[in-house]
């Protein structure tokens, strides 16, 4: 099996491990050859994406999605009062598009909906736009 090819394929739309084993088999056939079962094909083709550390691409179209979540798992950061002095507990919530890489974070002081909702809208007004999802 090539598994560059399936590789390479796989990055390309609509293509799936499903189809590509389809083509396998099919190949094999043509070349009086046994395929490997689809499970077999599926382990064959993990062991390959393991060795050469290999990752699953998600394919995204401009203005498609909206990716968010607060930084680090929900882990604290700092911002100093400006009437106290004094450092107050903050979250960071981090927006991505993820084709541009454009990004946009904000520390807030609470993780609860308001926050979350109201970071959204902070997001969506500084990237000029809603995207589809």
């Amino acid at each position: 099996m090539n598994f560059d090819y399936i590789h390479e394929e796989l990055a390309k739309p609509n293509v799936t491990l499903s189809l590509l084993h389809h083509e396998y088999e099919a190949e094999c056939r043509t070349n009086q050859k046994n395929p490997y079962s689809y499970r077999s094909f599926l382990r064959h083709y993990s062991k390959y994406a393991d060795k050469y550390k290999a990752t699953l691409r998600i394919r995204r179209e401009p203005g498609e999605i909206m990716e968010v979540d607060w930084a680090g798992a929900g882990s604290t950061a700092f911002v100093i009062d400006r009437d106290t002095r004094e450092k107050v507990k903050a979250y960071v919530f981090v927006a991505t598009l993820p084709c541009s890489q454009l990004s946009y974070a904000e520390a807030t002081l609470s993780m609860d909906s308001q926050s979350w909702i109201n970071a959204h809208n902070r997001a969506y007004k500084y990237f000029g736009g809603s995207t589809q999802l």
